[in-house]
């Protein structure tokens, strides 16, 4: 019983960094000059904590699980790979445009990650409704 209320503790808390990231995309859509520079800044150290908290999720999402072989199962799997490569290629983008005013590859990522992370809040939150 303990091992499911600290691993259900651990999983929200460690969601609360994608949940920093939805409005990533907005900020860098809106910004620009020396604002843009600070989001970026303040970012990257999301992105690095989002990237532990990917691996901490997983690992006590496993203790979470009810039914191994359901298609809700297979489905937050997938969705996890998916934010974990848009996770990586906002990283990336993010690294190589810190200094610069450059946009557009890491607005694409930035995108592309809030909207699997929606994708997945909405599927977690909806699995109660069936």
């Amino acid at each position: 019983m303990w091992v499911e209320i600290i691993s259900f503790s651990i999983h929200w808390l460690m969601a609360l960094a994608f949940f920093m990231l939805i409005p990533f995309p907005f900020f860098v859509k809106g910004m620009q000059g020396e604002n843009l520079l600070f989001i970026k800044k303040v970012y990257r150290p999301i992105t690095l904590f989002a990237h532990a908290a990917v691996i901490g999720t997983v690992v006590t999402g496993i203790f979470l699980i009810d039914e191994w072989l359901s298609w809700w199962t297979a489905a937050v799997f997938i969705l996890w790979l998916v934010i974990s490569a848009f996770l990586g290629m906002t990283a990336k983008s993010l690294r190589e445009t810190l200094t610069t005013e450059e946009k557009s590859p890491l607005l694409k990522h930035s995108t592309l990650l809030t909207i699997a992370v929606t994708v997945m809040f909405i599927f977690k939150f909806s699995k109660g409704l069936y």
